[in-house]
């Protein structure tokens, strides 16, 4: 329930392969996972971390956020509502709020000091909250995706992916401002037939609003869009080559640019690479081994990523994540270097319906010295999805 306090106990091993630290943080018998890699989940100092637990009090499968105070090793539930996207929840940058979308309706704002909610937010009937909803940089206001409700049902496989691309439903892309007179208000961006996804506001550039066309890799041939905020100025950042795919992109954090995977079907290698949302340059900054998620530090200048196997050519299902690096990755991009960090060991597997309870997800804690991440290593030992900090 709402306010409940729970005593975790951690268990730290070291990685049989490099040596490294690990710690889980949750219970064995709780299925747990973090946000989405690039929404914020660690207050400033680094010392508490947002989750999403499966606690209750609804029937699983339903996760609640949760607050781990790391020292103490004592979590706090933040909520108990049913269908909460707790992959998109994210702090503000002050440490003072939590918002998430509830129902794929209501936009939440949470007070962490006093479990407080506001409703800053209702998506209108006839429409859906779709997917991971993002801040500007000063959090004022919040970019996100609505579907048509007659063109919506749940992405709880892979293949029911796969169809929501060839449905090609009406999507909108539109902004929301969170306080002030016009908080609730609605602009919308675009709104166009074919799916759309992944909404990012540009760090410390609230003119630039950066989404997705989403779908499966194969079928997808130009991924990454850059617009005003206005509605203006749309820009194809990358038209893809043939046979390549891109994917999961992010804004380094401090806004000099965009990274992404790309890989193509005929190579065992994928590459991170940078896109200029101004000039709309692209650069390969450097190979990598076969990794699906990415994030980086502020500047940049380091990456970790998630090593997986190569991607499914499943036409009936692309996108479904297979097992093979079984690796966090560490890339210093100024030295040119790589390394593995620990061992993630993630199945990859849709599980509880979810198809990203598995997935790693890793980024960097404030500090820069540990990686944190969720995966099901442990499944075979009956411990269910968890959450880990591996030590760099």
């Amino acid at each position: 329930m709402k306010a409940t306090e729970r005593k975790f106990e951690f268990l730290t091993r070291e990685d049989p392969d490099t040596g490294a630290r690990v710690t889980r943080l949750t219970p064995p018998d709780v299925t747990c996972h973090r946000n989405y890699f690039y929404q914020k989940c660690l207050t400033n100092d680094g010392s508490k971390l947002m989750f999403g637990g499966e606690f209750g009090p609804e029937p699983s499968p339903n996760w609640n956020l949760h607050l781990l105070d790391l020292p103490s090793q004592t979590a706090i539930q933040l909520t108990e509502g049913a269908r909460e996207n707790t992959f998109g929840a994210f702090m503000s940058p002050d440490d003072r709020f939590v918002y998430f979308v509830r129902g794929d309706r209501n936009l939440i704002r949470l007070e962490i000091a006093t479990l407080k909610e506001e409703v800053v937010y209702v998506v209108p009937e006839g429409w859906v909250g779709y997917g991971t909803w993002v801040a500007n940089s000063a959090c004022t206001k919040m970019v996100g995706i609505e579907i048509a409700a007659a063109d919506w049902f749940p992405l709880n496989t892979w293949q029911k992916f796969n169809e929501m691309f060839h449905k090609k439903p009406l999507c909108r892309l539109f902004s929301v401002d969170l306080e002030g007179p016009r908080q609730g208000q609605r602009t919308v961006i675009l709104e166009q037939r074919g799916w759309l996804g992944h909404p990012q506001y540009r760090p410390f550039d609230d003119n630039t609003v950066a989404y997705c066309h989403e779908g499966p890799h194969d079928l997808i041939d130009a991924r990454m869009w850059f617009i005003n905020e206005d509605g203006t100025n749309r820009r194809c950042g990358k038209a893809h080559e043939a046979g390549e795919s891109c994917t999961h992109e992010f804004w380094v954090p401090d806004g000099s640019a965009m990274i992404y995977v790309s890989y193509r079907h005929d190579s065992p290698d994928r590459w991170i690479c940078s896109l200029d949302p101004v000039t709309l340059e692209n650069r390969v900054l450097m190979t990598m081994p076969q990794c699906s998620h990415l994030m980086s530090n502020f500047d940049g200048s380091l990456i970790v990523g998630d090593g997986c196997g190569k991607a499914s050519g499943d036409s009936s299902a692309s996108n479904a994540m297979l097992v093979g690096d079984p690796y966090l990755h560490l890339f210093d991009l100024k030295a040119g270097t790589h390394r593995p960090i620990a061992r993630h060991d993630s199945g990859w597997d849709v599980y509880k319906d979810s198809r990203q309870v598995t997935h790693p997800h890793p980024s960097f804690t404030p500090d820069g010295k540990q990686v944190l991440y969720s995966c099901d290593a442990e499944r075979a030992q009956s411990v269910e999805p968890a959450l880990y900090l591996a030590d760099l």
